[in-house]
Protein backbone atom coordinates (compact mmCIF):
# COMPACT_ATOMS: atom_id res chain seq x y z
CA UNK A 1 0.00 0.00 0.00
CA UNK A 2 1.41 3.39 -1.01
CA UNK A 3 0.55 5.11 2.27
CA UNK A 4 1.89 2.34 4.52
CA UNK A 5 5.06 4.35 5.15
CA UNK A 6 3.04 6.80 7.23
CA UNK A 7 2.13 4.05 9.71
CA UNK A 8 5.66 2.82 10.42
CA UNK A 9 6.84 2.18 13.98
CA UNK A 10 7.87 5.23 16.00
CA UNK A 11 11.57 5.86 15.63
CA UNK A 12 13.87 7.44 18.15
CA UNK A 13 13.73 11.21 17.84
CA UNK A 14 10.71 11.04 15.55
CA UNK A 15 8.93 13.95 17.30
CA UNK A 16 12.00 16.16 16.91
CA UNK A 17 12.22 15.23 13.22
CA UNK A 18 8.54 15.99 12.71
CA UNK A 19 8.93 19.41 14.33
CA UNK A 20 11.73 20.23 11.89
CA UNK A 21 9.78 18.93 8.89
CA UNK A 22 6.63 20.83 9.93
CA UNK A 23 8.69 24.04 10.01
CA UNK A 24 10.24 23.33 6.61
CA UNK A 25 9.90 25.89 3.82
CA UNK A 26 9.68 22.97 1.40
CA UNK A 27 5.90 22.55 0.87
CA UNK A 28 5.91 18.85 -0.16
CA UNK A 29 8.13 18.05 2.84
CA UNK A 30 5.79 19.93 5.18
CA UNK A 31 2.78 18.11 3.72
CA UNK A 32 4.47 14.73 4.18
CA UNK A 33 5.16 15.64 7.82
CA UNK A 34 1.50 16.50 8.45
CA UNK A 35 0.48 13.19 6.86
CA UNK A 36 2.83 11.37 9.24
CA UNK A 37 1.31 13.23 12.20
CA UNK A 38 -2.25 12.33 11.10
CA UNK A 39 -1.23 8.70 10.57
CA UNK A 40 0.27 8.53 14.07
CA UNK A 41 -2.88 10.11 15.50
CA UNK A 42 -5.05 7.62 13.60
CA UNK A 43 -3.34 4.61 15.20
CA UNK A 44 -3.65 6.11 18.68
CA UNK A 45 -0.26 7.72 19.22
CA UNK A 46 -0.21 10.94 21.21
CA UNK A 47 1.04 13.72 18.95
CA UNK A 48 -0.62 16.56 20.87
CA UNK A 49 2.80 18.07 21.68
CA UNK A 50 3.02 19.04 17.99
CA UNK A 51 -0.10 21.23 18.21
CA UNK A 52 1.55 24.65 17.68
CA UNK A 53 3.73 23.26 14.90
CA UNK A 54 0.76 21.75 13.04
CA UNK A 55 -1.34 24.91 13.51
CA UNK A 56 1.41 26.90 11.80
CA UNK A 57 0.75 24.83 8.65
CA UNK A 58 -2.84 26.11 8.40
CA UNK A 59 -2.03 29.12 6.28
CA UNK A 60 -1.70 27.39 2.95
CA UNK A 61 -3.47 27.38 -0.40
CA UNK A 62 -3.10 23.59 -0.57
CA UNK A 63 -6.63 22.33 0.17
CA UNK A 64 -5.50 18.79 1.00
CA UNK A 65 -2.96 20.08 3.53
CA UNK A 66 -5.54 22.41 5.05
CA UNK A 67 -8.00 19.49 5.46
CA UNK A 68 -5.34 17.44 7.23
CA UNK A 69 -4.51 20.29 9.62
CA UNK A 70 -8.21 20.87 10.33
CA UNK A 71 -8.63 17.15 11.07
CA UNK A 72 -5.80 17.35 13.59
CA UNK A 73 -7.37 20.45 15.18
CA UNK A 74 -10.76 18.77 15.62
CA UNK A 75 -9.06 15.88 17.39
CA UNK A 76 -6.87 17.83 19.81
CA UNK A 77 -8.55 21.23 20.33
CA UNK A 78 -10.52 20.01 23.35
CA UNK A 79 -7.36 18.99 25.20
CA UNK A 80 -5.46 22.08 24.03
CA UNK A 81 -8.12 24.85 24.20
CA UNK A 82 -5.66 27.67 24.84
CA UNK A 83 -3.54 26.67 21.86
CA UNK A 84 -6.65 26.21 19.71
CA UNK A 85 -7.20 29.97 19.90
CA UNK A 86 -4.09 30.31 17.72
CA UNK A 87 -6.17 28.94 14.85
CA UNK A 88 -9.06 31.41 15.14
CA UNK A 89 -7.67 34.13 12.87
CA UNK A 90 -7.00 31.61 10.10
CA UNK A 91 -10.52 30.15 10.45
CA UNK A 92 -12.07 33.61 10.16
CA UNK A 93 -9.85 34.42 7.19
CA UNK A 94 -10.66 31.10 5.48
CA UNK A 95 -14.39 31.70 5.95
CA UNK A 96 -14.00 34.67 3.58
CA UNK A 97 -11.81 32.94 0.97
CA UNK A 98 -12.84 33.15 -2.72
CA UNK A 99 -12.90 29.35 -2.90
CA UNK A 100 -16.31 28.11 -1.56
CA UNK A 101 -14.76 24.76 -0.57
CA UNK A 102 -12.38 26.58 1.78
CA UNK A 103 -15.19 28.73 3.21
CA UNK A 104 -17.33 25.66 3.89
CA UNK A 105 -14.39 23.72 5.33
CA UNK A 106 -13.57 26.56 7.74
CA UNK A 107 -17.07 26.93 9.13
CA UNK A 108 -17.60 23.14 9.33
CA UNK A 109 -14.37 22.66 11.27
CA UNK A 110 -15.12 25.50 13.68
CA UNK A 111 -18.48 23.86 14.34
CA UNK A 112 -16.81 20.52 15.09
CA UNK A 113 -14.37 22.03 17.60
CA UNK A 114 -16.26 21.80 20.85
CA UNK A 115 -14.38 24.52 22.70
CA UNK A 116 -16.22 27.51 24.20
CA UNK A 117 -13.41 29.92 23.37
CA UNK A 118 -13.64 28.96 19.68
CA UNK A 119 -17.45 29.10 19.72
CA UNK A 120 -17.40 32.82 20.53
CA UNK A 121 -15.51 33.50 17.31
CA UNK A 122 -17.70 31.21 15.19
CA UNK A 123 -20.82 33.42 15.14
CA UNK A 124 -19.75 36.10 12.65
CA UNK A 125 -18.27 33.67 10.07
CA UNK A 126 -21.33 31.42 10.49
CA UNK A 127 -23.70 34.33 9.96
CA UNK A 128 -21.89 35.23 6.74
CA UNK A 129 -21.82 31.65 5.49
CA UNK A 130 -25.55 31.15 6.09
CA UNK A 131 -26.11 33.96 3.57
CA UNK A 132 -23.29 32.93 1.22
CA UNK A 133 -23.83 33.09 -2.55
CA UNK A 134 -22.73 29.46 -2.91
CA UNK A 135 -25.31 26.81 -1.93
CA UNK A 136 -22.58 24.37 -0.81
CA UNK A 137 -21.41 26.90 1.78
CA UNK A 138 -24.98 27.63 2.90
CA UNK A 139 -25.90 23.97 3.35
CA UNK A 140 -22.70 23.33 5.31
CA UNK A 141 -23.36 26.35 7.52
CA UNK A 142 -26.91 25.15 8.24
CA UNK A 143 -25.64 21.90 9.75
CA UNK A 144 -23.11 23.90 11.75
CA UNK A 145 -25.92 25.77 13.53
CA UNK A 146 -27.14 22.49 15.05
CA UNK A 147 -23.61 21.70 16.27
CA UNK A 148 -23.33 25.16 17.80
CA UNK A 149 -26.73 24.74 19.50
CA UNK A 150 -25.51 21.55 21.13
CA UNK A 151 -22.60 23.50 22.63
CA UNK A 152 -24.28 26.83 23.41
CA UNK A 153 -28.07 27.00 22.82
CA UNK A 154 -28.42 30.49 24.29
CA UNK A 155 -25.90 31.87 21.79
CA UNK A 156 -27.81 30.35 18.86
CA UNK A 157 -31.07 31.90 20.01
CA UNK A 158 -29.55 35.29 20.86
CA UNK A 159 -27.84 35.61 17.48
CA UNK A 160 -31.02 34.77 15.56
CA UNK A 161 -29.67 31.59 13.98
CA UNK A 162 -32.95 29.72 14.42
CA UNK A 163 -34.80 32.37 12.41
CA UNK A 164 -32.10 32.21 9.74
CA UNK A 165 -32.58 28.43 9.48
CA UNK A 166 -36.33 28.88 9.13
CA UNK A 167 -35.77 31.43 6.36
CA UNK A 168 -33.51 28.92 4.59
CA UNK A 169 -36.48 26.58 4.17
CA UNK A 170 -37.41 28.92 1.30
CA UNK A 171 -33.97 28.66 -0.31
CA UNK A 172 -33.86 28.06 -4.07
CA UNK A 173 -31.47 25.13 -3.60
CA UNK A 174 -33.17 21.89 -2.42
CA UNK A 175 -30.10 20.62 -0.55
CA UNK A 176 -29.91 23.86 1.41
CA UNK A 177 -33.58 23.38 2.29
CA UNK A 178 -32.95 19.77 3.37
CA UNK A 179 -29.93 20.70 5.52
CA UNK A 180 -31.74 23.61 7.17
CA UNK A 181 -34.64 21.28 7.93
CA UNK A 182 -32.29 18.59 9.28
CA UNK A 183 -30.61 21.17 11.53
CA UNK A 184 -33.96 22.41 12.89
CA UNK A 185 -35.10 18.84 13.57
CA UNK A 186 -31.84 18.07 15.40
CA UNK A 187 -32.16 21.27 17.47
CA UNK A 188 -35.76 20.37 18.31
CA UNK A 189 -34.61 16.95 19.48
CA UNK A 190 -31.83 18.45 21.65
CA UNK A 191 -34.05 21.22 23.00
CA UNK A 192 -37.16 19.17 23.66
CA UNK A 193 -39.25 22.16 22.54
CA UNK A 194 -40.89 22.90 19.22
CA UNK A 195 -38.69 25.09 17.04
CA UNK A 196 -40.26 24.08 13.74
CA UNK A 197 -43.94 24.25 12.90
CA UNK A 198 -44.89 23.17 9.39
CA UNK A 199 -47.39 25.65 7.92
CA UNK A 200 -49.30 25.09 4.67
CA UNK A 201 -47.09 27.71 2.99
CA UNK A 202 -43.94 25.93 4.15
CA UNK A 203 -45.37 22.52 3.30
CA UNK A 204 -45.57 23.18 -0.45
CA UNK A 205 -42.04 24.61 -0.49
CA UNK A 206 -40.81 21.41 1.12
CA UNK A 207 -42.77 19.30 -1.36
CA UNK A 208 -41.21 21.27 -4.22
CA UNK A 209 -37.73 20.51 -2.85
CA UNK A 210 -38.53 16.84 -2.25
CA UNK A 211 -38.07 15.62 -5.83
CA UNK A 212 -34.81 17.53 -6.28
CA UNK A 213 -33.10 16.27 -3.12
CA UNK A 214 -30.79 13.37 -2.53
CA UNK A 215 -32.31 10.38 -0.71
CA UNK A 216 -30.73 11.69 2.50
CA UNK A 217 -32.53 15.01 2.09
CA UNK A 218 -35.80 13.33 1.19
CA UNK A 219 -35.78 11.39 4.47
CA UNK A 220 -35.62 14.62 6.50
CA UNK A 221 -38.32 16.29 4.44
CA UNK A 222 -40.66 13.29 4.73
CA UNK A 223 -40.03 13.11 8.50
CA UNK A 224 -41.02 16.77 8.79
CA UNK A 225 -44.14 16.32 6.64
CA UNK A 226 -45.44 13.65 9.02
CA UNK A 227 -45.92 16.33 11.69
CA UNK A 228 -48.11 18.50 9.42
CA UNK A 229 -51.74 18.70 10.52
CA UNK A 230 -53.97 18.37 7.45
CA UNK A 231 -56.77 20.98 7.48
CA UNK A 232 -59.33 19.04 5.45
CA UNK A 233 -59.76 16.45 2.68
CA UNK A 234 -59.00 18.99 -0.06
CA UNK A 235 -55.75 19.88 1.70
CA UNK A 236 -54.85 16.17 1.83
CA UNK A 237 -55.64 15.74 -1.87
CA UNK A 238 -53.35 18.64 -2.80
CA UNK A 239 -50.49 17.05 -0.86
CA UNK A 240 -51.01 13.67 -2.51
CA UNK A 241 -51.09 15.27 -5.98
CA UNK A 242 -47.74 16.94 -5.35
Amino acid sequence: MADSKYFSTTKKGEIHELKEELASLDRPKKKEAVKKVIAAMTVGKDVSMLFPHVVNCMQTEDLELKKLVYLYLINYAKTQPDLAIMAVNTFVKDSQEPNPLVRALAVRTMGCIRVDKITEYLCDPLQRCLKDDDPYVRKTAAVCVAKLFDINPELVEDRGFLDMLRDMLSDANPMVVANALAALQEIQEINGKEVLQITSHMLFKLLAALNECTEWGQVFILDALVSYQVQDSKDAEKIVER
